[in-house]
Formats: structure tokens, sequence, C-alpha cells
């Protein structure tokens, strides 16, 4: 029997929680799955931070998905940080036009 994605991805943070790391990697770990499905990893993932308080470093490349999870946001050009803060501080003070770009298009603001 084949594991559904969203099955996939349990899995996945389940054998990463097991490894009881102070810090939790994950990279890109919901851009494959369908919306409703990918919302609903979402929650288990922010009420299992909750409950271990783990420092989750979430790469995504989503920012509704960086918004709606993150605490803190980097957001990185060529691979060079161009604004760390809090998702408050990245919607009402980008750093720059790149990040005010950003902000935009997920707005539907041009």
């Amino acid at each position: 029997d084949e594991l559904s994605g969203g099955m996939r991805q349990r899995v996945g943070l389940a054998r990463a929680l097991a490894a009881d790391t102070d810090v939790l990697l994950m990279d890109e770990a919901f851009s494959a799955l369908d919306p409703l499905i990918r919302t609903e990893m979402q929650d288990q993932l922010l009420q299992l931070q909750a409950t271990l308080n783990k420092t989750i470093v979430f790469i995504t490349h989503d920012l509704d998905e960086a918004l709606r999870i993150g605490n803190r946001i980097a957001i990185l050009r060529d691979g060079t940080l161009v604004q760390e803060g809090t998702p408050n501080e990245i919607l009402t003070r980008p750093a720059d036009d790149y990040v005010r770009r950003f902000v935009e298009r997920r707005a539907g603001v041009h």
C-alpha cells in the first residue's frame, strides 16, 4: 500500500521528532501537498511546536505559509539575508524594494 502525501509528511515529521534534537530543520516540508492537507499539517506542526517547545527552522518559498507558522521570518535573496523579523515587521516595514515587492505580490497589490 502507498501512503498519501499527507501520511508521508506525518511519518517524516514523527521520525524527525523521534530524534529528539533541540532544533528541527524542515525544508519545503509541505510544498507538494494539496492546500487542505497542507493547512492540516501546518496546524499539526503548530500544535506540536507549542507542546514540545522545539525550535523549528522551516524553509519555504510561500510567504503566506511563513506568516502563518513563523514567529520570526528571514527573507533571503541570492543566498544573502535581506531582512529578518516578526511577521508584522516583514509586512509593515520591508527592508528594501525586494522585500516590498515580495510582500505586495502576496497581498495582490501592484
